[in-house]
């Protein structure tokens, strides 16, 4: 290679370094290839995962260490969601009565203990979101929103969420519904509001990932990077993960600018696989699976 090209891409690295840097990453969990998809609570003080297939929920509290198993239902821990505040989380599980599939949905207060159920084996229910401290879902074509305090989020007048139907993305403001297919006809998938709620991150299946407005609007090609989140509303983080047609054969994390200009690749091992990111607006901190079924927690420095 050319000693001056070599000289930039090292320049080049380094500049991107120096935007985002990991500080600790640490092993918080070890299991059999059990655990995965972890997930953040608001506040960043709890972790919510699951095992293989979406079954059973868990949640592991920072501060003591502790794990408690929340569900061992089926489906149970595909998207739960914590209240605003952390003390509730809210979850889907599924059930099978011949062909055709029943869901509900159940909160647990993770302060009492108690338990209540919000819907009860119904047909084409959607998993649970939580915006302006309103708990909102599907049933078939009716949305339902129920109030669960008068705070809202700072800043937010407005009811503004996403999520896919029928392989498009649907953007919600209040009552007015909004389907966007910006790249075209085809399957789009992990939908996901920026912190600020201006734009969405998506994955279009088989071209890659990308950033639009709220009307579709192109604004940034990301390139390659699965189930990515928004770290904050400069920073993404996600994975690239690669298969032989079987397998995963590896993967790793990444953190990309929003303008997807800058990527840092935050995980570098040979041993591992480290997948499906989660993170944490409060803190800075990235949560993640690997392939061996352990849970990783990543403390990262923003300049």
């Amino acid at each position: 290679m050319n000693k001056l090209v070599a000289v930039l891409l090292l320049l080049s690295e380094m500049t991107m370094a120096q935007n985002i840097t990991v500080l600790t990453n640490e092993k918080i969990l070890s299991s059999n290839s059990e655990y995965c998809f972890p997930h953040f609570s608001p506040d960043g003080n709890s972790i919510a995962f699951t095992t293989q297939g979406f079954t059973g929920l868990y949640i592991l509290d920072m501060k003591t260490r502790k794990n408690v198993q929340i569900s061992d239902k089926a489906g149970a821990g595909y998207n739960p969601v914590f209240s605003n505040d952390g003390s509730t989380i809210y979850y889907r599980w599924d059930e099978y009565r011949g062909m055709k599939k029943y869901s509900s949905i159940y909160s647990k207060n993770l302060n009492t203990k108690g338990v209540a159920i919000i819907e009860s084996g119904k047909r084409k229910l959607s998993p649970p979101q939580i915006v302006n401290n309103k708990l909102i879902y599907k049933l078939g074509n009716e949305l339902s929103k129920q109030q669960l305090s008068e705070k809202t989020e700072p800043g937010q007048s407005r009811d503004i969420w996403t999520c896919i139907e029928n392989q498009k993305i649907v953007v919600y403001i209040n009552e007015d519904r909004k389907v966007l297919a910006p790249m075209g006809e085809g399957n789009y998938i992990w939908p996901q509001l920026s912190p600020d709620k201006t734009k969405i991150l998506f994955t279009f299946t088989g071209h890659g990932t990308y950033i639009s407005d709220l009307d579709g609007n192109i604004l940034a090609d990301v390139g390659y990077l699965n189930a990515s989140k928004w770290l904050n509303n400069d920073w993404i983080v996600g994975m690239k993960d690669h298969d032989d047609g079987y397998i995963v054969t590896s993967s790793d994390i990444y953190a990309v600018k929003s303008d997807g200009q800058r990527s840092v690749r935050l995980t570098r091992t040979e041993d591992e696989m480290e997948m499906y990111p989660d993170c944490s607006y409060a803190n800075s901190k990235i949560v993640y699976h690997t392939l061996k079924g352990d849970i990783y927690l990543m403390t990262l420095k923003l300049k």
